[in-house]
């Protein structure tokens, strides 16, 4: 992915475990033999690992909250020296800094000796990541530019603060904690990253809104180039299937990246239209595409600018808490 240009470049099917303990069905299914269970996180693993073997340039991972709530996974990539942008539960619990842990002492002459590490009595608890939201200055948020979508400018206020996560009841590494409301929207998105220290505000925003980006390639999978369409039966027609798909969505991306050049918004689904008036036609000239193209962004142009002058007719009145302040970002 490249800024707005994305495409999907791996797949692994997930057989649930009952599947894989099953002989019979795998058989008829022609599942190979050397296939073993692995959850969805190992399988998301195994493909970012695979990526890097193939020497894929990326900057950073984006996880949802179903991968970025399981710490094994942000840690093994944090250890393969991978920046990762994680969703989490806005319940997820934190420590603004880390609380003393130990071996407990034995309370009188009963009972086992405790040989456990625990954070220690009288150390602070940790708390939600929703609460620890309400608990913010306003010096801790900063008003930043996203990106222009086709209905408005997309602003979001945002905060980022160090933490350090809950892992089986103790403080586990020090991360960054992201806390970001868009403009106009009431829902609140909580992430972790382990982002270097000196890392911007803009930086952070710009990989904050990075899986938006993976599921419009998704999307634009499903509903260009048949990736969900699928009737099969066996292991070897779902690869076969999902990989013309994958190879179809690299054509249009070409293909949209040489015409881009002269037509900047020219989107997947433009190539796809394209394509369909081209490919019945025995002849067809290149100004009778341009003429195409042309039509599509002179509407698409007129839409943005209407949709654009309406946002900036309706002004936004978010709660003061989450504007931006003079004094700047303090990083804790």
């Amino acid at each position: 992915m490249n800024e707005s240009y994305r495409t999907l470049i791996d797949a692994r099917l997930y057989p649930p475990e009952d599947w894989c303990e099953d002989p019979e069905r795998r058989e008829k299914c022609g599942v190979p033999s050397d296939v073993v269970f692995k959850t969805k996180a190992e399988l998301g693993l195994e493909m970012l690992l695979h990526a890097i073997e193939n020497n894929v340039p990326f900057g950073w991972v984006g996880m949802d909250a179903f991968y970025g709530q399981q710490p094994w996974l942000r840690d093994r990539i944090n250890r393969e020296g991978i920046i990762y942008v994680a969703d989490i539960p806005a319940n997820t619990r934190v420590w603004l800094s880390p609380p003393k842990v130990g071996i407990p002492e034995r309370k009188g002459n009963r009972g086992r000796v405790p040989t456990k590490v625990r954070v220690l009595e009288g150390e602070p608890r940790p708390i939600e990541v929703r609460k620890l939201k309400d608990q913010l200055e306003g010096s801790q948020w900063r008003h930043v530019f996203v990106r222009d979508t086709e209905r408005k400018k997309l602003w979001t206020n945002i905060a980022c603060i160090r933490v350090f996560p809950v892992v089986d009841e103790l403080p586990g590494e020090e991360v960054w904690l992201i806390i970001r409301i868009d403009d106009g929207e009431k829902d609140i998105k909580y992430q972790f990253s382990n982002a270097p220290i000196d890392t911007t505000i803009k930086q952070f925003a710009k990989m904050s809104y990075s899986r938006y980006w993976i599921e419009r390639a998704f999307q634009d999978a499903k509903g260009i180039a048949g990736l969900a369409d699928y009737q099969v039966r066996n292991w070897t027609a779902w690869h076969h299937h999902i990989t013309m798909s994958l190879l179809a969505m690299l054509a249009i991306l070409m293909i949209r990246i040489d015409l881009g050049r002269k037509a900047e918004l020219l989107t997947v689904q433009d190539v796809k239209e394209i394509l369909e008036v081209i490919l019945p036609q025995k002849e067809i000239t290149a100004q009778e595409v341009l003429n195409l193209i042309k039509n599509k962004h002179k509407k698409r142009y007129s839409a943005r600018i209407s949709h654009h002058k309406r946002q900036k007719s309706s002004i936004n009145c978010m709660d003061c808490r989450y504007r931006p302040s003079n004094v700047g970002m303090e990083l804790m």
